[in-house]
C-alpha cells in the first residue's frame, strides 16, 4: 500500500511537499505567506549578495520572460525629443520577480502604481550599452523579435545623431515616428520573422511559461498549457517538448504512457497549446519542471498543480477529503492567488492526512490512469442505493434524493454535473446556497 512514507520515497513528491514544509514551518502561515509569496516591498525580500550574477541561464530566462511580458516603447516630446523605454508591467503581487530582474541585471528601476508594478529602463546609455547586447546575444523568438528589431533601429538612428553631436533632424525624427507607428499593436508587417524549434532552449521556455504559460485544473482534469495569437510559436514549443522532455516515471512498474503529445486548438481569437493526458503530465511534464528554476510566483502555481496531479493520479479526488483539498487549492492558484483572504489556505497537515489514506487507484497495476478512473467510476456507479441529496440554504430541495449526478444537476438547472461531483460531501456552499451529500443531513433547527 502507498502510505505517506512510501509516497515520500519518491523524490518528486518529496520536493513538492518540501515546498510546503519550508513555506509554513515554523513561522505562522500568515507571516510566511506574506513574506514569501506576496512581497510588496523590496525590504520583504530575502536576497543573497551573490544573486546578481548575470549568468547565461538567467539571461536566456529573461529573454523568454520578455517575449511574454515586455514592451519596447518610443515616447515623443515637443515634436523633436525621442525617449526609448523597455518595460515589464505585472500585478503588484508579482513584484518580487521584477526586483529579481533588476538585481540580476543590475540595471533598471522598479516602480509601483495602484495595483500594478513595473520594471523599466529609460536611460538611453543603459539601453545602448546593457540592454541591446542581451537581446542581440539571446534573440527573442515570438513576433516581439520584429518589434525589437525596429525599436533597435530607431535607437541606432538617435545614437548616430548623438555621435555626430547633433540634435535630431527632421528627417531622422520622421523615421523614428514611422517606426513608432508600426510596432507593437500597430504592426501589420511580419516579414523577417524567424523561428524554429532548435532556437528554443529550456531556460527561454521556462521564462516564457512564467509569463504566458499556465498550470491549471478542474474537478476532473489537470492541464498544462499556454495561449498565443501566433500558432507558429506554439508549434515550435510543441516540437521542443516532444524532442527534449524525457520519460521520467517517478515510480517503478508504471504503465508506459503515450508519447508526449501537445494539442493545439484554434480558439476564437487565439491558439491554445494544451497537454491533458494525466500519465504524460505525471511522467514527462511534472518531472521536467521539477528540475528547472522558477523566478516568479509561477513556481508556486507549479507546486500546487503538482500536488493536484498526485491527488488525481492516485485517485484521491474521489474521496471527500481529496475534494475538500482540491477546492482549497483551486482558490490559491493562477489568477486566484491575487487575494488577501487567507482563510482557505491549505496546510501541510491536511495534505499529509490525505496521503496517509490508502489510495483509491493502484497505479503500479500496469493500467493507465484513464482505465483506473473508468473502472473506479463503474464500481461507484453500480453501487445499489447510491443517492445524491441536494440542499438549498440547509433545506432539502424538492425531488431529492436523486439517483444520479445528472438528474441532480438537471433539477437545479446545471448544464453539467461536474460541480456536484466537486462539492459532494465537502460542506462547501455552491452558488445560491446549494450543498451536496451522498447521505441525508439533519434539518436546520
Amino acid at each position: 500500500a502507498h502510505t505517506l512514507f512510501n509516497l515520500f520515497d519518491n523524490p518528486n513528491l518529496y520536493t513538492i511537499m518540501n515546498f510546503y514544509i519550508n513555506l509554513f514551518k515554523p513561522a505562522k502561515i500568515i507571516d510566511k505567506f506574506l513574506n514569501t509569496i506576496k512581497p510588496q516591498l523590496v525590504n520583504s525580500l530575502i536576497k543573497e549578495k551573490t544573486s546578481n550574477v548575470k549568468d547565461d541561464k538567467f539571461l536566456q530566462w529573461f529573454v523568454g520572460f520578455s517575449d511574454a511580458e515586455s514592451s519596447f516603447m518610443i515616447n515623443l516630446k515637443n515634436n523633436r525629443e525621442v525617449h526609448f523605454i523597455f518595460q515589464i508591467t505585472l500585478h503588484i503581487d508579482d513584484i518580487a520577480v521584477l526586483y529579481t530582474i533588476r538585481d540580476k541585471l543590475e540595471i533598471g528601476v522598479v516602480s509601483i502604481k495602484g495595483n500594478t508594478s513595473s520594471f523599466h529602463i529609460r536611460s538611453f546609455l543603459v539601453i545602448v550599452e546593457n540592454l541591446l547586447p542581451i537581446f542581440d546575444k539571446y534573440p527573442l523568438l515570438t513576433h516581439k523579435q520584429l518589434d525589437y528589431r525596429d525599436w533597435k533601429n530607431a535607437v541606432i538612428l538617435k545614437k548616430l545623431e548623438q555621435e555626430n553631436n547633433k540634435s535630431l533632424n527632421v528627417e531622422t525624427f520622421k523615421k523614428i515616428v514611422d517606426i513608432k507607428n508600426s510596432i507593437n499593436r500597430s504592426r501589420t508587417n511580419y516579414e523577417g520573422y524567424i523561428l524554429s524549434s532548435d532556437m528554443i532552449n529550456t531556460n527561454w521556455l521556462v521564462g516564457f511559461i512564467e509569463g504566458d504559460g499556465t498550470f491549471y485544473f478542474s474537478n476532473s482534469s489537470v492541464v498544462f498549457g499556454m495561449t498565443q495569437k501566433d500558432k507558429k510559436i506554439l508549434e515550435a514549443i510543441a516540437s521542443f517538448l516532444q524532442l527534449n522532455v524525457p520519460l521520467s516515471p517517478p515510480y517503478l512498474n508504471l504503465v508506459i504512457p503515450n508519447k508526449l503529445n501537445c494539442i493545439i486548438k484554434n480558439n476564437t481569437n487565439a491558439y491554445q497549446l494544451v497537454i491533458i493526458d494525466k500519465d504524460v503530465l505525471f511522467q514527462y511534464i511534472c518531472p521536467f519542471f521539477i528540475g528547472v528554476t522558477f523566478y516568479s510566483r509561477k513556481g508556486i502555481d507549479f507546486s500546487i498543480w503538482s500536488l493536484v496531479l498526485y491527488i488525481f493520479i492516485f485517485g484521491y479526488h474521489n474521496l471527500t477529503l481529496g475534494r475538500e483539498i482540491l477546492l482549497k487549492l483551486s482558490n490559491n492558484i493562477n489568477s486566484k492567488r491575487y487575494f488577501s483572504d487567507l482563510s482557505d489556505f491549505i496546510g501541510v497537515d491536511e495534505i499529509e492526512n490525505l496521503f496517509n489514506i490508502e489510495p483509491p487507484f493502484e497505479i503500479q497495476s500496469g493500467k493507465s490512469h484513464f482505465i483506473l478512473a473508468k473502472e473506479y467510476s463503474y464500481l461507484k456507479g453500480s453501487r445499489k442505493g447510491f443517492k445524491i441529496y441536494i440542499y438549498k440554504n440547509g433545506l432539502e430541495i424538492q425531488g431529492s434524493p436523486f439517483d444520479s449526478f445528472r438528474s441532480g444537476a438537471k433539477a437545479i438547472s446545471l448544464k453539467s454535473s461536474s460541480s456536484i461531483r466537486n462539492y459532494l460531501n465537502t460542506g462547501k456552499i455552491f452558488k445560491e446556497g446549494y450543498t451536496f451529500y451522498s447521505s441525508p443531513q439533519s434539518k436546520k433547527e
